[in-house]
């Protein structure tokens, strides 16, 4: 084996976006050394079942790793867990561990995923208050569940909803306390948000906006969540669950993250030889910088960094952003970036709560589009997304027409 093959490339994290990077290093060819490390102790595992299925019980913890843990050995990937990395040094090509180990690199791959956010509230020190990141957090989380009639969960996003549905599955009483009035709109629009309110009162889920929680009370154990209102809600667990940030605590002067680490569409951080992939990215988006914590982007981007590594700058970043969330009996899908909007359209109705929500710019352009219970539009919305062209607003909200006819509408 040359000098070449022997080269070593070292993935902080090991995620999604880490593991499949290095299975791509190994499936593009490169036959040099491995190692993916993780400050996580676990086999790699997928994080979506963890306020999903994990928490309803319908599948357990070995059940969500991301590859039998054979895998590895098979293809020569040196998997170090526990590990937690304190600095690298982009000269010497040398990264130090709080064990006290070195490691050289010839290239680096940072896929150090996202980071909780955090409230400080008065007596958040009590047994049976949750924030949910970790399989450890879900794990200790269900053990407790099994006692509790009440919870809270403070923070109506995403993960927040998909917790209201696994708990309510589970027979127990949900509220749900949002500070904002609107959940989610800022990415999903008034319309959409109003209907993800219904849907979740319409599920026995108290659901109270515009106020947050101010305080726990209890002795050991959590007995009641006072919120800044007044309103005082008995409960024997609470959740938070305000979000995340990209992870970017691997960090050196010269390494510049805006949003995470900044990469251009080759993955290339603003240091030679420095790789970036997944959550913990700012990358450019239609000639604009963007941030996402979508599953499907970790796994895309892990791929084609890896490819960039081996064949640095062959293959640029072409990605619609996707997610998905499973609430009750509902499969939303998310396709496409709006941060903002000239109008929306819509294809169906709320009251089927089945159908098609589309953000267009001012010249008719669907830059993203939200679906409820309609796999089937998934396909012509993301080439939708994909072609940037004008559409005529009317043809698309009417479903008598089909969208890929829609989408060769010109205005």
């Amino acid at each position: 084996m040359s000098d070449v093959d022997m080269k070593t490339t070292v993935i902080v994290g090991a995620g999604i976006a880490g593991v499949h990077a290095a299975e791509n290093l190994r499936k593009e060819g490169d036959q040099g050394r491995i190692i993916l490390m993780d400050s996580d102790q676990q086999m790699p595992y997928d994080r979506p079942p963890l306020s999903k299925k994990l928490m309803t019980g319908e599948t357990d913890d070995t059940s969500i790793l991301l590859r039998d843990p054979s895998v590895y050995d098979e293809l020569d990937i040196d998997l170090k867990l526990g590990v937690e990395v304190t600095d690298i040094d982009p000269e010497r090509k040398t990264i130090n561990t709080k064990d006290g180990s070195s490691y050289e690199w010839d290239k680096l791959i940072l896929a150090t995923g996202s980071k909780l956010r955090t409230l400080s509230i008065e007596g958040d020190d009590l047994q049976g208050i949750f924030y949910l990141r970790r399989m450890t957090d879900a794990l200790a989380m269900k053990q407790h569940m099994q006692d509790v009639k009440d919870a809270v969960i403070i923070g109506a996003g995403f993960i927040g909803a998909e917790l209201a549905s696994s708990l309510k599955q589970l027979g127990i009483n949900v509220t749900i306390v949002e500070r904002s009035s609107y959940p989610m709109e800022p990415i999903v629009g008034r319309d959409v948000s109003e209907h993800f309110l219904d849907l979740h009162r319409s599920n026995g889920i108290d659901v109270i906006t515009g106020d947050s929680v101010a305080q726990f009370n209890g002795d050991t154990m959590l007995e009641e969540a006072v919120t800044a209102e007044g309103r005082r809600i008995p409960c024997q667990a609470a959740i938070i669950g305000v979000g995340v940030t990209a992870n970017t605590a691997v960090s050196h002067p010269q390494l510049q993250t805006e949003n995470g680490y900044v990469v251009n569409e080759y993955g290339e951080t603003s240091l030679p030889d420095i790789y970036a992939a997944g959550d913990c990215t700012s990358w450019p988006y239609n000639g604009t910088p963007i941030h996402v914590e979508h599953w499907d982007h970790a796994v895309n981007h892990g791929k084609t960094v890896a490819q960039n590594v081996i064949n640095p700058q062959s293959v640029p970043y072409a990605y619609t952003p996707y997610f998905w969330s499973e609430q009750y009996d509902s499969r939303f899908q998310y396709f496409g970036h709006a941060k903002e909007w000239s109008r929306t359209v819509l294809r169906g109705s709320f009251e089927s709560n089945a159908f098609t929500y589309f953000y267009l710019d001012d010249q008719n352009i669907v830059k993203a589009a939200f679906l409820s219970n309609q796999a089937k539009n998934a396909l012509p919305v993301r080439r939708m997304i994909q072609q940037q062209s004008s559409v005529d607003p009317e043809a698309l909200a009417d479903e008598s027409i089909a969208l890929k006819k829609v989408q060769r509408a010109k205005v």
